[in-house]
């Protein structure tokens, strides 16, 4: 099929969630399984989400942080323990109540997360000041059955990091919460994304937490996504599982305790972020190829020499980056172009008889859609400079998007069907969160820490006219 013929991804201002349904598709990322909710992740796509983690896995590992596995199940009572913990998550739960033949007298919980799950463990590892701080985090799947699933963002079953520590006393702990949020942001910068880093209001926060911060960014409608969060669990969790250190005074305490994640959702971001009409633009950190080679050719003579000149090409630019050549005979160059564009492979380099027989490569970014002819002896250095390049560009259209969708209101009457956040000061009051939500589908986002410092850009409440406390980011979201 030729690029003009091209005619299966709906155009993102017409429908974006229809956009973004087929892009999944076409891209061949992910596709619906026989159980509603649940997703089938594609080879292509699985390798986008292995490379985030990796990456993830990287600086967790650097900051000293180990890995850990527990079980899938969880001992109802467990969760029921934690009586917020249980109500945050009791819509979406999955519970086991037959296994071996017959009913359980004692039902399990498909884990949701595993705070229920690891600290009557933990309980058991942590006696004494000199076993802190315990950190912790496992790579898993967890289960939360949602009613409005979608892709990536919100499947009823999906991967992630969760992390899970324990120190001493809270400002170790809160220290930590922070300190996760950064590698977090870190993360979606090393995916170009910009993102908006703050805490969650009381409403939005994690059952059972104390506080929760937030990486949330926007996507290309003008929604909000939760990126990742970060938890100060304080002595909640710890208290009702037995979490208690001997400390050098020899008095017991509470340990004070931290849970933090991030998902594959971070891959349905990815989309929602760079995509355009034309399918997927990944960045060259994140792409499963970041170089194709597509070999132009008219007759079997040709057919040798180009092919032969794409081998020399790959041979030259060695094992640096992740290529491929498209070699397969039976699609046009066309079809080709249109193949790659759509999964977003960053660079495509286009090679036919006259490239070969002038030394020369067409470099195509996918970001720009535009080309260029280069020497080959040129292109290790030219390419190096492009990846970092594209990088650069698709985070400084995200970011310039999102600054350009942001808009400051003093009264929620001013809330209308803009694309974007609204930037409001808020009484912080939870009835009022509850009533935009009512009204207009909406809550808060996050309260950024530089907003938090300088307190309110007005002094009433933009739905109650209360007094204001700080001004919050609002938006619809996934």
């Amino acid at each position: 099929m030729a690029k003009s013929e091209k005619k299966t991804i709906t155009k993102q201002a017409d429908d974006f969630p229809a956009w973004y349904q087929d892009v999944v598709r076409e891209a061949e990322l992910a596709e619906s399984s026989e159980v509603r909710g649940c997703g089938i992740v594609r080879p292509y796509g699985l390798k986008i989400w292995e490379l985030i983690k990796a990456e993830l896995s990287r600086r967790l590992e650097d900051d000293g942080v180990e890995n850990v596995y527990f079980p899938i199940f969880v001992p109802l009572e467990n969760l029921e323990a934690e009586k917020s913990h249980v109500e945050g998550f009791s819509p979406e739960l999955a519970v086991v109540t037959h296994a071996g033949g017959e009913e359980l007298v004692n039902k399990l919980a498909i884990r949701p997360t595993s705070e229920a799950a690891m600290y009557k463990t933990y309980a058991k590892w942590i006696q004494s000041y000199k076993d802190l701080p315990l950190r912790l985090n496992q790579w898993a799947n967890v289960v939360r059955w949602e009613k409005r699933p979608r892709a990536f963002l919100r499947w009823s079953e999906f991967l992630w990091q969760e992390g899970h520590t324990v120190f001493a006393n809270e400002e170790e702990a809160r220290s930590e919460m922070i300190k996760m949020l950064g590698i977090y942001r870190d993360i979606y910068e090393f995916m170009a994304i910009p993102t908006f880093v703050g805490r969650k209001s009381e409403n939005e926060k994690f059952a059972g937490a104390v506080t929760t911060m937030t990486a949330e960014l926007m996507a290309k409608d003008g929604k909000a996504i939760q990126g990742a969060t970060s938890h100060y669990l304080g002595t909640n969790f710890a208290s009702v599982f037995g979490v208690n250190y001997l400390g050098a005074d020899g008095e017991s305490h509470l340990g004070h305790q931290n849970s933090w994640g991030l998902s594959w959702r971070s891959v349905g971001a990815l989309i929602m972020v760079h995509g355009d009409d034309n399918g997927l633009r990944l960045p060259p950190n994140i792409a499963p190829i970041q170089v194709v080679i597509v070999p132009i050719y008219r007759d079997d003579a040709g057919k040798e020499i180009v092919l032969s000149y794409s081998r020399q090409i790959k041979e030259f630019l060695g094992t640096k980056y992740r290529l491929k050549i498209d070699e397969r005979d039976n699609q046009t160059p066309g079809f080709k172009f249109n193949y790659w564009e759509v999964r977003g492979v960053p660079v495509r380099l286009e090679i036919g008889g006259q490239e070969a027989g002038a030394a020369t490569v067409t470099v195509f970014r996918r970001d720009l859609d535009s080309k260029e002819n280069i020497l080959l002896a040129d292109l290790p250095v030219y390419l190096e400079k492009l990846m970092a390049s594209i990088h650069t560009n698709l985070y400084q259209q995200a970011d310039e998007y999102t600054r350009n969708h942001i808009y400051t209101i003093k009264s929620w009457d001013e809330i209308d069907d803009r694309s974007g956040w609204f930037r409001a000061s808020w009484s912080e009051d939870p009835k009022t969160e509850k009533m935009l939500k009512e009204r207009f589908g909406m809550v808060s986002r996050c309260l950024p820490p530089e907003y938090e410092k300088e307190g309110p850009s007005q002094s009433q409440c933009f739905i109650s006219g209360q007094p204001a406390k700080h001004d919050w980011f609002f938006a619809k979201s996934y």
